[in-house]
């Protein structure tokens, strides 16, 4: 996951903001407690959604305390304490982690080769205790990493196939997210429209980057245009938005279908505002989406 699920913090009121805050910080706490002070580094929006999500289906209430954060330590602040819940999303992290680095080496460039390599012993170290403890979890996510690999090395030029291991790996893990049948269905198919999401938006992040570079983006293989214009790359940006509304628009439908006991407003504020706003910003260009 690459960040891409976040709220939409200024329609946040302050006590559902302070609350988000407060699982963000709570996971940090247990990425350094679980795998050493390194892991934070790894801590992302997604991984907070993900968390919020199996807590907010979860009967037992989550406890929150008072403690400091390292960014600020002078001030105290609530934070979500140790549950399973946070663990989950830690131990998910890591092990995505490993395979990013993996990827990375084998096939990003020098700078992003040297970085891999220096990570390695960390990401392995981490991995390993963390698919010691969630080997389901490796094991579709390796699936996943596997069926990426071949489908760019194929330069598969459809942008639904390219999808699908994201889309079939969040699926599986998401159903992890409840013991509950019924539930663990709806999760199924948010979780592979929320993998197809984070694809969509990751390539068309990277779309600019991967013409430079040469590097494989479905959006730019569908067109078979090796120099696309500026006004046929607007084109493309703008078909790739129309896919991930629509892909927004089939996730909120089935996510109206969980039974939530807690966090729904924070959780509602991410799937019907913070989505969006993602795809927008990603749209911007880039000399003007930080002003």
């Amino acid at each position: 996951m690459f960040g891409y699920v976040q709220p939409a913090k200024g329609q946040l009121r302050v006590c559902e903001y302070e609350l988000y805050k407060a699982v963000y910080c709570g996971l940090c706490k247990q990425l350094g407690r679980r795998y050493g002070p390194f892991s934070r580094l790894s801590l992302s929006y997604d991984f907070t959604f993900l968390a919020l999500l199996q807590m907010g289906l979860d009967q037992q209430d989550p406890q929150f305390q008072p403690g400091r954060c390292l960014l600020n330590p002078l001030k105290r602040v609530p934070i979500c304490r140790e549950q399973a819940a946070l663990d989950f999303s830690c131990g998910t992290a890591m092990i995505m982690l490993y395979f990013k680095a993996l990827d990375n080496y084998r096939d990003g460039r020098l700078p992003q080769k040297l970085l891999a390599l220096l990570c390695k012993p960390f990401c392995y170290s981490a991995y390993r205790k963390a698919a010691g403890q969630y080997p389901q979890v490796a094991a579709v996510l390796y699936e996943m990493v596997s069926g990426q690999a071949q489908l760019e090395a194929d330069r598969c030029s459809s942008v639904d196939r390219a999808c699908e291991p994201t889309a079939l790996a969040m699926a599986q893990i998401c159903r992890m997210l409840s013991p509950q049948p019924g539930q663990q269905r709806v999760l199924e198919r948010m979780g592979y429209l929320l993998g197809r999401y984070i694809y969509l938006s990751d390539a068309l992040d990277d779309l600019e980057e991967d013409l430079q570079n040469g590097s494989y983006n479905p959006f730019l293989l569908r067109e078979v245009v090796q120099a696309p214009s500026p006004a046929q790359l607007q084109g493309i940006r703008e078909d790739a938005k129309g896919s991930l509304f629509l892909t927004i628009g089939e996730l909120i439908k089935t996510y109206e279908l969980l039974e939530l006991v807690r966090f729904k407003p924070i959780l509602d504020n991410i799937v019907h505002l913070g989505l969006r706003d993602t795809v927008e910003r990603i749209m911007l260009p880039k000399e003007n989406e930080h002003r």
